[in-house]
């Protein structure tokens, strides 16, 4: 009983901070910055709780937790994390403190139901309020040979996406537009473990930054969003390099506007950094395959 009313006094808490904070920011048009940090604390705190008995496999900058049918796959889930944290956390110069919480579950039913997704969905990982959530690989690994699973977990697994996800969002402390952050999550992914996700078949033109912003999951062709948020943030890693995006994440997680933020680091604002995109970007870069990249070299000549 006093473990159902703990549960319910933190969700009455969020949910105060939330309302409470939507009507301030209305009322002053400040960013979310101000209590960003406490909910993301709040709901970080609650998963925890929520998945109290879970088994539990803890290493230097993550906790995995788990059920007992992939307990042969939580050894892999954390050494790929781990494997992540330094070359990630020293591209955005962002460490966070503590250990990230990480949750194995054993299927897309299980994982989708944490967000009321169809159980099709095909997301193999997720973040979210401070926590990483990974899909089994014994759910969408076509083997079962142990060496094989973690060939394929390492080189296309979702480890190193989610945990930049985590990164970017206590960076920018939640202030940031989605596009950005998928950009971002790629362009990592992309350096360590040289995947990137296919491209578009079908791309006539390029979606407007608006479109972007505004209804990135709700795009008809989701593979263009994916693939136009990685080569915006390669034009700004272009113009800027790597000291520039961390300029410009360290100008969110202050309080700015995106706006803002381009117009400070890439003397530009948002609409002038859309035009020159669509001018010097090609269509043809949405549907063809691009090259893997190491972290020195920037293969983009624009």
């Amino acid at each position: 009983m006093f473990q159902g009313w703990w549960q319910f006094f933190l969700v009455i808490c969020l949910v105060f901070l939330l309302i409470t904070g939507s009507l301030y920011f209305q009322l002053t048009a400040l960013p979310r910055i101000w209590t960003y940090d406490l909910v993301r604390q709040l709901v970080a705190g609650l998963t925890a709780w929520q998945t109290r008995d879970w088994l539990v496999l803890s290493g230097d900058h993550f906790i995995v937790r788990y059920q007992p049918g992939d307990a042969a796959m939580a050894p892999l889930v954390l050494k790929t994390a781990e494997a992540a944290y330094q070359p990630a956390a020293r591209l955005l110069a962002c460490r966070p403190g503590g250990k990230s919480l990480i949750l194995l579950y054993p299927d897309r039913a299980s994982l989708a139901r944490q967000f009321g997704w169809p159980a099709s969905e095909s997301a193999m990982g997720v973040y979210w309020g401070g926590v990483i959530r990974v899909l089994s690989p014994y759910d969408w690994v076509d083997s079962r040979d142990p060496g094989e699973v973690a060939a394929v977990f390492t080189a296309s697994g979702p480890m190193a996406h989610e945990f930049t996800h985590l990164l970017v969002d206590m960076k920018a402390r939640g202030n940031y537009p989605r596009w950005l952050t998928e950009g971002i999550a790629q362009e990592v992914e992309r350096r360590l473990t040289g995947f990137t996700m296919p491209g578009s078949e079908r791309a006539t033109s390029w979606y407007s930054l608006a479109d972007m912003d505004r209804g990135f999951d709700n795009l008809p062709d989701q593979s263009l969003a994916y693939r136009q948020s990685l080569l915006m943030v390669d034009y700004l890693l272009q113009k800027r390099g790597l000291a520039g995006l961390q300029q410009i994440l360290d100008c969110l997680g202050q309080g700015a506007t995106l706006d803002q933020a381009f117009q400070q680091v890439l003397g530009t604002d948002l609409a002038g950094f859309a035009a020159g995109f669509q001018r010097a970007v090609p269509l043809e870069w949405s549907r063809a395959a691009l090259p893997a990249r190491g972290p020195a070299g920037l293969y983009l000549e624009l």
